[in-house]
């Protein structure tokens, strides 16, 4: 390579590599191959972040590291380096081929010899010695040359850099400023568009022909894979379409060659001048750019205002007036205070640079900083931003800001992030003005309410700060002055940082204390601080209200609000202005690089459920959305071509008919309304609710209808295609509002089950899901209806493939999967009772949205008139309403649905009469009407009462709650709008419990709860009578159940029934009752008719054949007995497994071998709905027969409380079968007539889900009786949080999971308990210690004044003496711990002196009354405890055993070695007479034996699960007799040889029987 490769093509600067702190100038290499050095790449950069290249003009993006995150070009870097090291290699040459020069000069030529040789060597010698100096004064000027050389270098490439820096901040700032202009005159384009109004008619005359021509060919592909549509269209048409010829010409194109006329002008000459005037390079002295630069018209322009403002010249150079700094503030847009680069400037950038230099100015030079007229274009330029409304044209301004203050969503404070330095400098303009004698409040000072103070807010730092409110000393009412030495407390509002704070004043005579945390601004301060705007700004987040109007905003909403904004500085939207109140939105931009769109505050908070958008007529999440129509069933026994659009199993699959093109039609409709631009902003669903109709994206490209299915978090959102059967989880963003037009054809899909076939299994198995998919999915096929079922039972039907020629068979799929052995026939009996009518016809024009039949056309209101007042219509049934408040039954104030267009035209002219209007001196009393903002919205009320201090208790008249207002949120109402659209009404037929006339608190607060912001159904029972109105009220549950609120309250036991003697003597007996079964009310939801369709029926036919043989039969003789029927019934479906996350479950059983049973809330409301539909419909006992219970799995049980359940057969056991619960997992014996072989409700899963502890293995590899008493004492009939660890690849295994016991894991406990062991690497032994609990930080005021002094501890035991290593003593077993730990006590011991311990202890039985009860419970504490036979012997205290319900001790008898647990009163105080005597017990290990590696017994030792309970008892047989002890080992245990009267080991025997192992 040439030296001109070594060197930019641009700026010809030679590239370099960085030393040390010298930054190098390395050569980038761009996409299009091209390289450039840094400088120059840097000034290519775009504000977009595109490079383009100089030679070839391809553009190249750079990342966030911008220019050095291109690649290098390691050929010139390896020129460069060798280079410098052949530089660096030469001059090392050279050095030493100068010295060896120099120490080696030519010697003087010889003497002659007649010369004198003592003067010759003198001359060589002084000569040799000025040569050695000289060389190395030429060494040291080497040196000297090279540094200098090398530092003068060092300097200019630093002193290069810094400036060409500063020089590519002032381009960076010209650019954009010219990019601004830019984004200006582009604005202006805009009224280019009128020019092309012509052209765009001819565009719509295209796109139209486009969508004709598009639709007919989705049509034809249609055709093309099911010819059998041929017939439902028209064909000749269609073909027609296809192949008409398009005719260019028709179309006028005269636009494409249209011209303006708009040109846009440079002024190449005046911008020359300016810029040569405005970027400079410059010192105080020297002026390094003589001329001005000249510019090329063709580079982009860069800001030259920073050189100037360097110079102390920026406010001019920046704007020559503040009207054109306002102007030019107008242009800004926000950046990222996190990005480095300045390509984009925020609002008030330029203003803020203003401040900072001035203010720097003022501190260097001891003067006030002069930019009071800057800040106040940037405050005039805050009003002019606020008043702007953004427009069709004109976006949200978008500035950075930080939250200083929060209230809540509506009202919280904000700080500019571009004020920070601002507010820099005018902290230290208020603490000089604080740190002056001037500033301290003297005895003749007074203060008043709207007055500037200084308030220290923490050490050496004081905020301004005005009075709010005042107390004067000996007052209890607010003053609005008082001396400064009478003030007792005050309020005062940070205007800066906007929150409030209260002052307490001590009374002092000097002020001291008072100044200390205040003090007094002077009329010097005031003027100074007067044009220092306040930097807190009021925010209130737009169009958004709580989710719940009565209780406003609640602490979980803010606390979610101060979670997502936290100190991050966020993006404001700002909307408009309503007050001195803005309206935003915040933005948090994420940290994670790969999501670019920032979190909306208020989409978050609403998805939330935290809070809703503002309207009237919003749905509440409690009320039922519109729905689907249902699929229309098909007629029995018709053959109709289907295609198999989704399968789950053979059992479970969907198929959509095509006899109509009708779906086709609505599809192209979807894709043509759903994939247009626009809809994505006019269409978003931002909070989905459950069973909410939408329209979702299927397979990223064809959009659906759809129905929400459930929600699996992080914006996640479970649909269902109602037109396909499918189901998938897709992200919220994904859903769109589904328009009426799209309800008009009912959903398509139909739930079906494969007819005749029975799986070989309980479940299908994989193959036969497989075949079946194979032989049907997304294929034409034939279907035939065999059966009529309720539309949420899967239709049964044969699938046949399709035929060609009528006279072929029809192959059956089910007889396919028989014949390869996936699946059995079963016999179907033959429908001998004629069809059932068809109630559903189904033929409505695709777009129009017919009524169902029946449904009353509800009263609507003309909008456009104003009805203040509620008008009842004139049909007073089921009527939909909104419960706004409850006070108690008896008082109930709802709003009717049909009046919410009424509601929101008020409201709308409320927000458009007092939105900006200023409160009014108005002397407020009661009853008087009024216009009052409530939580940010225009709401008409009546005032209730007003208090002194300007708070007023208002009753809101559309909605009957009251709320506590200040009077400055009242305005009076317009007569035109007074009036209410509230109903107040009461529970009819009802009145209170437990013989009181008035409701009880209970029934008030209850009631109140469950119907406040619910959606009912209401009727009217009179409405002449004055208000409250009777009424009869329903309300959906969770499971989507309409349940009477008066039977509610009834079955709770709030209310008792009003009994009409009228209407009970009308009420005549049936004596058929018993014996029929009840039709399900209108209403009923999903999951009922089917739940008790195979047990009605078969009751019915019994007692129809009962009723038939008694009529027309004689008695005949009892058959002869033959075997019972064989009868199989299929298992229920498995459980819904729980997500991977912290659930709260409760648990419902456990089971013997330790497997827990738990649900979830959400279940447990579908049991309660579940068993009252069994109970409501099933009323007879079936007839009891012999059946073979061999093959039954699922089944009805009739349980103690003789309820019905569902059941699954476990074991036949004589009269009894074995049956677990499978909705509870409870097993019980049950009588064998209580239970009967039928699976009722078959498509409801079984409610509660089998669980496994995480992390353990139960002692004997299963759990022993102990450890499951222990765990169903502590896991019954409670609630816990439950992590679920791994789910079961078998939908009907064991969940594991981790259950959480107020924070302790209940595997710990398990393992601290010894029922298990930690599995090796689940977690570490320190996690299984149980802990100290934390101890409690309230602060109580107790005080022990007059109690005694605790009563010191005697002591603890002692151990008796035992003899020397290596001797034998006599001993005997007092307890057994485990087969190697034993207690035992010496037989040779020394008598004592006096007493005997068994005659002392005799002693204090004998008077034990006089005993003190033990109040103390110290740790290895002595006492006395009560034994079984009621006398009490020593012990100690080892531990509490229980707290609840009651407390019980841990305790050791010390002279028996037997552990205990006992209540208080069974513990006494020890005499210290007793404490004296040894223990009678010893524990003691015993050497020479372990247990053994590898033992296959399965009963364990439960506390010594390594020893096995055969090792125990065999280990207990061994001991009896004589025996003798050695000790071995004292530290850190007690150790010793055991050994028989032969002297032979104890433990030998143990050992031959393979119980344990020599040690």
């Amino acid at each position: 390579m040439t030296d001109s490769a070594m060197t930019c093509n641009v700026c010809g600067s030679p590239y370099t590599l960085p030393e040390d702190e010298v930054v190098g100038n390395l050569p980038h290499v761009l996409l299009c191959g091209h390289i450039f050095c840094v400088p120059c790449l840097r000034a290519l950069v775009s504000p977009q972040g595109v490079i383009t290249c100089p030679d070839c003009q391809m553009g190249t993006k750079v990342d966030e590291e911008g220019v050095d995150g291109l690649q290098v070009d390691s050929r010139i870097i390896g020129l460069i380096y060798t280079a410098k090291m052949n530089s660096k290699r030469s001059c090392h040459g050279r050095h030493r081929w100068r010295g060896r020069r120099v120490g080696s000069l030519p010697s003087p030529p010889p003497a002659h010899p007649t010369q004198n040789a003592g003067t010759d060597q003198d001359l060589v010698k002084v000569l040799d010695e000025a040569l050695c100096k000289a060389t190395e004064n030429l060494n040291t000027l080497d040196s000297l040359h090279q540094s200098v050389v090398q530092g003068i270098q060092t300097e200019l490439k630093r002193e290069k850099t810094r400036i060409t820096k500063e020089i590519e901040d002032c381009i960076d700032k010209a650019t954009g400023i010219l990019h601004r202009r830019r984004g200006v005159l582009l604005s202006e384009l805009n009224q280019v568009e009128q020019l092309f109004s012509t052209g765009r008619e001819e565009c719509r005359r295209v796109e139209a022909r486009r969508k004709e021509l598009f639709t007919v060919m989705q049509k034809a592909r249609h055709i093309r894979q099911v010819p059998s549509l041929r017939t439902c269209c028209h064909l000749a048409q269609i073909l027609e379409t296809l192949q008409e010829p398009v005719d260019a010409d028709s179309f006028d194109r005269s636009c494409l060659t249209l011209c303006s006329g708009l040109s846009c002008v440079l002024h190449v000459d005046s911008l020359t001048e300016s810029v040569g005037n405005c970027l400079k390079i410059m010192d105080r002295k020297v002026n390094l750019a003589s001329e001005p630069a000249q510019l090329d018209p063709s580079q982009p322009m860069r800001n030259g205002g920073s050189g100037k403002r360097r110079t102390g010249q920026g406010s001019s150079g920046l704007s020559a007036s503040p009207e054109m700094a306002q102007e030019d503030l107008h242009t800004r847009t926000p950046v990222d205070p996190a990005d480095g680069h300045n390509t984009d400037l925020l609002p008030s950038f330029i203003i803020e640079e203003i401040i900072e230099e001035a203010d720097n100015g003022a501190e260097r030079d001891g003067m006030e900083p002069k930019n009071r007229e800057g800040q106040k274009v940037q405050r005039r330029n805050h009003k002019v931003l606020h008043d702007r409304t953004p427009g069709s044209h004109q976006k949200a301004l978008q500035v950075w800001v930080v939250l200083s203050h929060l209230i809540n969503p509506t009202h919280f404070y904000v700080r500019y992030m571009t004020e920070r330095k601002a507010g820099v400098a005018l902290a230290r303009k208020i603490n000089r003005f604080c740190s002056d004698a001037r500033s301290h409040f003297v005895v003749r000072d007074q203060l008043s309410t709207g007055m500037m103070v200084f308030v220290r807010s923490k050490e050496e730092v004081w905020c301004r700060a005005l009075v709010c409110e005042l107390f004067q000393k000996g007052c209890l009412e607010s003053v609005s002055q008082c001396p400064i030495s009478e003030v007792a407390r005050l309020q005062v509002f940070f205007q800066d940082y906007g929150f409030s704070k209260g002052l307490t004043i001590s009374g002092d005579e000097d002020l001291s204390e008072l100044n200390r945390c205040l003090r007094r601004a002077d009329l010097i301060a005031q003027s100074d601080l007067h044009h220092w705007a306040p930097l807190a700004i009021r925010c209130s987040l737009k169009d958004i209200i709580p989710s719940d109007l009565v209780k406003g905003w609640s602490e979980e909403a803010c606390q979610e609000m101060k979670h997502v904004i936290g100190s991050n500085a966020v993006e404001m939207q700002v909307f408009d202005q309503d007050g001195d109140t803005l309206l935003v939105d915040l933005k948090k931009v994420s940290t994670d690089n790969t999501k670019n769109t920032p979190l909306s505050l208020r989409e978050h908070l609403v998805f939330m459920e935290l809070a809703r958008f503002y309207s009237p007529l919003a749905i509440s999440g409690g009320s039922k959305p519109l729905q689907f129509y249902p699929p229309v069933h098909p007629r029995l026994n018709m053959e109709l071509n289907a295609v198999v659009s989704h399968v789950n199993t053979p059992s479970d699959f969907y198929v959509q008919l095509v006899d109509s093109s009708d779906f086709l039609l609505l599809n192209t409709k979807l894709q043509n309304h759903y994939g247009s631009p626009g809809a994505e902003s006019k269409l978003q669903i931002y909070c989905p609710v459950l069973a909410q109709a939408c329209i979702a994206l299927y397979n990223s490209k064809d959009w659906c209808r759809a129905q929400v299915t459930g929600f699996s978090g992080g914006q996640l959102v479970e649909v269902r295609y109602v037109d396909f059967g499918n189901k998938t989880t897709l992200p919220v963003t994904n859903l769109r509002q589904i328009k009426d037009e799209f309800f008009a054809l009912p959903a398509m899909a139909l739930w079906c089950s494969l007819a005749d076939v029975v799986s070989l299994e309980h479940t299908w198995s994989d193959e036969s899901i497989r075949v079946f998919r194979e032989l049907t999915e997304n294929k034409l096929v034939t279907v035939v209806a065999t059966k009529h079922v309720s539309q949420y039972t899967a239709i049964p039907v044969c699938v046949c493939e399709v035929r060609e020629h009528s006279s072929e068979h029809l192959a059956s799929i089910g007889e396919i999967l028989a014949r390869k052995g996936l699946a059995s026939l079963c016999k179907q009996v033959l429908v001998t009772e004629p069809p059932l009518l068809e109630t559903v016809v189904w033929d409505p024009p695709l777009d129009e949205s017919p009524l169902a039949a029946g449904e009353p056309v509800p009263l609507i209101p003309d909008p456009s008139e104003v009805q203040p007042n509620l008008t009842l219509p004139t049909s007073l049934k089921d009527l939909r309403v909104r419960v706004t408040h409850v006070t108690s039954p008896g008082n109930i104030c709802v709003q009717l649905l049909q009046s919410d267009a009424q509601l929101k035209r008020i409201h709308d002219l409320l927000s458009r009469e007092y939105l900006k209007s200023e409160p009014k001196e108005v002397n407020w009393k009661a009853e008087m009407t009024c216009a009052a903002n409530v939580n940010g919205v225009w709401e008409r009320g009546k005032v209730y009462s007003v208090s002194s201090g300007s708070l007023a208790e208002v009753l809101r008249c559309d909605f009957g709650n009251m709320v506590k207002l200040h009077t400055s949120n009242l305005r009076p109402l317009v007569p035109e709008l007074i009036g209410s659209l509230l109903l107040e009404c009461c529970l009819s037929d009802v009145r209170p419990a437990g013989g009181c006339s008035t409701w009880t608190a209970t029934a008030c607060e209850f009631i109140s709860y469950y119907l406040t912001g619910a959606l009912a159904i209401m009727t009217i029972k009179d409405p002449s009578v004055a208000r409250p109105m009777p009424i009869s009220l329903y309300c959906s549950n969770r499971a989507g159940q309409d349940v009477s609120i008066a039977d509610f309250l009834i079955s709770e036991g709030l209310a008792l029934r009003e009994r009409s003697v009228k209407a009970a003597a009308q009420r005549k007996p049936d004596p058929t009752l018993s014996e029929e079964i009840s039709c399900p009310p209108e209403g009923i939801l999903a999951g009922q008719d089917e739940c008790v369709s195979t047990l009605e029926d078969i009751v019915r036919e019994d007692g129809d054949q009962r009723s038939q043989q008694w009529c027309t039969s004689p008695p005949k003789h009892a058959p002869s007995p033959t075997s019972p029927p064989a009868v199989r019934t299929q298992a229920y479906l498995p459980p819904e497994l729980p997500p991977h996350r912290l659930t709260r479950m409760s648990i419902c059983a456990v089971s013997d071998n330790g497997v827990i049973y738990t649900m979830t809330p959400q279940t447990e409301c579908e049991f309660e709905r579940l068993q009252e539909s069994l109970q409501q419909h099933i009323k007879t006992l079936p007839r009891q027969k012999s059946y073979n219970w061999k093959k039954v799995l699922g089944c009805a049980v009739m349980g103690s409380d003789m309820l019905w359940y569902r059941g699954q057969v476990q074991e036949v056991i004589g009269g009894h079968v074995k049956v677990r619960y499978v909705d509870q997992g409870i097993v019980e014996n049950i009588p064998v007539c209580h239970v009967y072989p039928k699976v009722l409700c078959e498509t409801v899963p079984q409610l509660c889900v089998p669980c496994q502890i995480n992390g353990v293995i139960p002692v004997g590899t299963m759990w022993q009786w102990d450890a499951v008493a222990l765990m169903k004492e502590l896991l019954l009939g409670r609630t816990f949080d439950v992590q679920v660890v791994e789910l079961p690849e078998d939908p009907r295994g064991l969940v594991t999971v981790e259950i959480m016991l107020d924070g302790m894991p209940l595997s710990r406990l398990m393992v601290y308990h010894q029922h298990a062991t930690a599995v090796p690497g689940s977690s570490s032994l320190e996690d299984y210690v149980v802990k100290a609990p934390v101890p409690d930080l309230d602060d109580w005021d107790i005080t022990i004044e007059g109690l005694e002094d605790p009563s010191a501890i005697l002591g603890v035991y002692s151990n008796p003496k035992l003899p020397d290593k290596g001797k034998l003593f006599q001993v005997q077993i007092k307890h057994i711990r485990a087969p190697n730990e034993v207690f035992l006590s010496l037989l040779d011991t020394q008598e004592c002196e006096g007493e005997t311990l068994e005659e002392a202890l005799e002693r204090v039985n004998s008077d034990a009354a006089s005993l003190a009860q033990l109040t103390d419970f110290p740790i290895e504490g002595p006492c006395l405890a009560q034994y079984r036979d009621g006398k009490y012997y020593r012990a100690k205290l080892l531990g509490f055993a229980e707290l609840s319900p009651s407390v019980r001790l841990l305790v050791r008898h010390v002279d028996f070695g037997s552990d205990d647990i006992l209540l208080p009163y069974e513990l006494r105080c020890l005499p210290s007479s007793l404490l004296r005597f040894p223990c009678g017990a010893v524990c003691v290990w015993l050497a020479g034996f372990k247990p053994q590696c590898a033992c296959v017994e399965l009963e364990r030792v439960s506390y010594r699960p390594e020893w096995s309970m055969r090792a125990m008892l065999e280990m207990i047989d061994l001991l009896h007799g004589c025996l003798s002890a050695m000790v071995t080992a004292v530290e850190p245990q007690l150790i010793v040889y055991l050994y028989n009267a032969d002297g032979t080991l104890v433990h030998v025997p143990l050992v031959e029987k393979g119980l344990a192992e020599y040690d």
